[in-house]
């Protein structure tokens, strides 16, 4: 049971979705997530904590350090002091407070603040630079506060973004053409066991889990032709459970590349071994 709170969830969820369906703004920060190498190590066979999670993490820690760079504090030292004859509205608005802390006190972490942080140090807010704010994160991290608020966040983001099967179809082909990049160079030897081939990697067994996760998100129906597959309808329709992103095009043994098909979908409409899902939901009620 995850126990969301939606404190900044959504606002991640459309960073997120900015990224994906606009990459070319954003290379070099998806390079420093799967090039170089890196998307071999993201590539084991369906983690929990699974390739998505991993980029949602990546993407909201790059957030709180953006948050916390030079421009954000001017912005904040502008506001104190402008509020310094407005006692209410600086209690109320607490501009000394940086984001990743506001978070932290929404989920009700313990932390040393950055006020405090900052008068061990024997310098105030309006003293304080980047490096300062910096220092911060990494002595929350330090403290294992920080990575336990970025978990957190990224399985309340992952609980959002996982039922939008075109999102995850277009991250699912981000990802294939960073593996299929990397197919021209040797990959690690503790992984070569994971690879038919350069790039392609084996098949093995969808764990229940995962089909019981895809089973209920797309709520016992093919995705693509609407078809019954809880069998309380028909005994003969039979699931399958298939690679958004075909294996045999780069695509991963992630839990976030697995749909719900029927046989012949499954047969007919994947025979190309493009990447094909639908956009189309059945809603909770009638309009």
């Amino acid at each position: 049971m995850l126990e969301a709170r939606f404190y900044d969830t959504y606002y991640f969820c459309n960073v997120i979705k900015n990224i994906l369906y606009f990459p070319d703004d954003h290379l070099r920060m998806l390079n420093e997530f799967y090039g170089d190498g890196r998307i071999y190590f993201r590539l084991s066979a369906f983690r929990k904590y699974s390739a998505l999670h991993e980029l949602i993490e990546f993407i909201v820690q790059d957030v709180y350090y953006e948050q916390a760079d030079e421009s954000v504090l001017a912005k904040k030292k502008n506001m104190l002091e402008r509020l310094q004859e407005l006692p209410i509205l600086l209690q109320h608005m607490r501009p000394s407070m940086l984001p990743i802390e506001r978070a932290l006190e929404y989920h009700n972490m313990k932390y040393q603040s950055f006020e405090a942080f900052l008068d061990k140090r024997k310098k105030n807010f309006i003293d304080c630079d980047v490096d300062d704010a910096y220092e911060f994160i990494h002595e929350l991290r330090e403290d294992g506060v920080f990575d336990q608020l970025i978990e957190h966040i990224a399985k309340e983001v992952f609980h959002v973004l996982f039922q939008n099967r075109e999102l995850i179809k277009i991250f699912n082909i981000m990802m294939a053409n960073a593996l299929r990049t990397e197919a021209s160079y040797n990959a690690p030897i503790e992984l070569e066991d994971l690879f038919l081939r350069p790039g392609i990697l084996k098949r093995v067994a969808i764990p229940k889990w995962v089909r019981r996760a895809v089973f209920y998100r797309d709520r016992g129906r093919c995705v693509l032709c609407d078809k019954d597959l809880s069998g309380q309808i028909n005994l003969e329709n039979q699931e399958n459970y298939d690679h958004i992103v075909p294996l045999a095009k780069h695509g991963l043994n992630d839990t976030s590349n697995i749909q719900l098909l029927c046989k012949e979908c499954n047969q007919i409409e994947k025979r190309a071994g493009e990447a094909v899902t639908s956009n189309k939901y059945q809603s909770w009620y009638k309009y």
